[in-house]
C-alpha cells in the first residue's frame, strides 16, 4: 500500500478499485493479526500491536484516498457543468442581441449562475487539496510505520 502512487497514468475509474482493495485488505490484515496477538508472548506482542496499527492506518490511508479520488471527480464534473452554463450565458446573450433582444435578463441570470457553479467548483478544489495534505500526512506516518515495524521485526531476528 505505502509504494503506490496515484500517478495521471491510472484513470479514476481505475483507481477507486485499487483503493477499495487496498482497504478491505487492511481490514483483514488487521483482524490476522488481531487472533496471532491474542498467542503472542515476549517480543511478538509488541510486533503484533505494531503490524496492527500499521494496518488500521493502511485502511485509513486507502479510505482517504478513495473519497480524495471521488472528491476530485466531483469538482471536476461541477468544474465542467459551470463552464457549460458560462458558455451558455455567453451564447445566449450573442443570440438575444443578434434577434434584437434588448432583454438580456436570461443572459445575465445564467451567466451568474455559471460564476456562482465555477465558485463553488474552486471551492470543491481547494478542500481536495487540503484532502491530499492529510493524506501525505498519513502517508508518511504509515512509512515511519513500516521502518519501525521492519526495524524492530529484524532486531528480534538476530
Amino acid at each position: 500500500m505505502a509504494s503506490e502512487t496515484a500517478s495521471g497514468s491510472f484513470s479514476s475509474s481505475k483507481m477507486a478499485p485499487i483503493f477499495t482493495e487496498a482497504l478491505t485488505r487492511s481490514a483483514v490484515d488487521k483482524r490476522t493479526y488481531e487472533e496471532k496477538l491474542e498467542s503472542a508472548s515476549g517480543t511478538d506482542v509488541y510486533k503484533y500491536v505494531l503490524l496492527i496499527n500499521t494496518s488500521a492506518l493502511e485502511g485509513y490511508v486507502a479510505q482517504a484516498r478513495l473519497q480524495a479520488q471521488q472528491s476530485f471527480n466531483l469538482s471536476r464534473v461541477i468544474a465542467i457543468v459551470g463552464f457549460v452554463i458560462v458558455v451558455t450565458a455567453i451564447v445566449l446573450s450573442v443570440f438575444l442581441t443578434m434577434t434584437g433582444n434588448e432583454n438580456l435578463n436570461a443572459a445575465y441570470l445564467a451567466g451568474i449562475a455559471g460564476v456562482l457553479t465555477e465558485f463553488i467548483s474552486g471551492v470543491f478544489f481547494y478542500l481536495y487539496s487540503k484532502t491530499l495534505g492529510q493524506i501525505n500526512l498519513f502517508h508518511d506516518k504509515l512509512v515511519d510505520m513500516q521502518k519501525t515495524a521492519l526495524t524492530h521485526i529484524a532486531e528480534s531476528q538476530t
